[in-house]
Parts: structure tokens; C-alpha cells; sequence
């Protein structure tokens, strides 16, 4: 699977769908569509030390632009 980084744009694009969401009271499609949005991988490596990367597993967060920056198996590393 090629992963790629995702302009300004698509992540606005996508957010404001998620926006909509919240607005109608759906908490839940919200957050499931916020967590489909790459974690900056700099955000992503300093939620890794604070909060170990369970909680970045378990949370069920988009770390695609993680591994493109650090390598598969960051998470682990």
C-alpha cells in the first residue's frame, strides 16, 4: 500500500466533513472521521513518549505520515 501525505486541503476538506457531523449531534462519525486524518508525525512521536503507543493504537489514529517520516515500525521502536 503506497501511503502519501495529505495537502492542507484534503485535511480541511475532510474536517469540515466532520465538522457537519458534530453539528448534527453524531459525536461518534465525528470523531471516527477526525481519526482518519494523518497525526503530524512530530504530534504522533511526542503522544509515543508521553502516553506510550498503546494509547496511539488503542486511540485508533491515522499515523500514515508517521511512518513515511520515521519508518515502518516506529511505533515500535
Amino acid at each position: 500500500m503506497v501511503q502519501k501525505v495529505w495537502t492542507i486541503q484534503e485535511k480541511l476538506k475532510v474536517s469540515a466533513r466532520a465538522i457537519k457531523e458534530r453539528n448534527n449531534g453524531n459525536m461518534a462519525e465525528y470523531e471516527r472521521i477526525m481519526k482518519s486524518i494523518p497525526v503530524d508525525p512530530y504530534l504522533a512521536k511526542n503522544a509515543k513518549e508521553c502516553f506510550g503507543p498503546d494509547f496511539l493504537i488503542k486511540g485508533g489514529y491515522n499515523l500514515s505520515e508517521a511512518d513515511i517520516k520515521f519508518g515502518s515500525g516506529w511505533l515500535g521502536r
